[in-house]
């Protein structure tokens, strides 16, 4: 009696299988598996025993033996309703501002200067301030020396001693000395600021990243 069940279970299987009509290939449609799971395909091919297709949901290529189908739906031609393409939407961070490389020493001092780069303005400012210290000193010892040679030739000598002050001249020395060491301080800070420029343009890399939405899911695109 239980070997009779059997094969009556084994009959009725058969037969459900059977009944699984699978056609031969299929432009689009889902397939049911026998544990109930739905998968949306199309490009399906049906060939001894075996169902190839491409799965729509991540555009894998996968296939199921026959008895592993439970039903095939097509969805023929004039049922597939066109869709317009999905425009893909590229969205992207704010771009920074990036810095024109120059390479010639002139046009990255006029890039820093328009830039307002804090360590060149520094550096100018005090190269500036120095030329104003020699400018000055220089002036300051080129009239003290006029001075003092005026009155050499005056006629207001007393005890053969003149009476020019060397004042004059010391605080033209010392003003043009100051002013020397502000220019080669100021001159290095402006160079360091065009190196430093030089050196982020070799070593900086900035890539642009993407992030892509179409018809094929959300990714990310970077672009350098």
């Amino acid at each position: 009696m239980k070997k009779i069940i059997t094969l009556l279970c084994i009959a009725a299987s058969l037969a459900v299988y059977s009944q699984v009509s699978i056609p031969e290939t299929s432009q689009k449609g889902t397939i049911t598996t026998q544990n109930g799971m739905t998968i949306q395909y199309k490009d399906l091919k049906f060939s001894k025993g075996k169902v190839t297709y491409k799965n729509v949901e991540n555009g894998a290529e996968e296939f199921l033996y026959e008895n592993s189908v439970k039903a095939v739906q097509e969805v023929h031609a004039g049922e597939i309703s066109e869709t317009p393409a999905e425009t893909p939407v590229i969205s992207t961070a704010e771009p920074e501002k990036e810095n024109l490389k120059f390479t010639d020493k002139h046009d990255i001092k006029n890039y820093l200067l328009q830039q307002k780069d804090s360590e060149y303005m520094k550096g100018r400012a005090t190269n500036n301030l120095g030329t104003a210290f020699v400018a000055g000193g220089a002036a300051c010892f080129l009239v003290g020396g006029l001075l003092n040679l005026s009155q050499a030739n005056s006629t207001s000598v007393k005890n053969g001693e003149s009476k020019g002050s060397p004042v004059p001249l010391i605080i033209g020395l010392v003003g043009a000395g100051v002013g020397v060491t502000l220019k080669l301080a100021g001159h290095s800070q402006m160079k360091n600021a065009v190196n430093n420029y030089r050196n982020a343009n070799n070593s900086k890399f900035t890539p642009s990243y993407y992030v892509l939405n179409d018809s094929n899911g959300v990714g990310l695109m970077m672009k350098f």
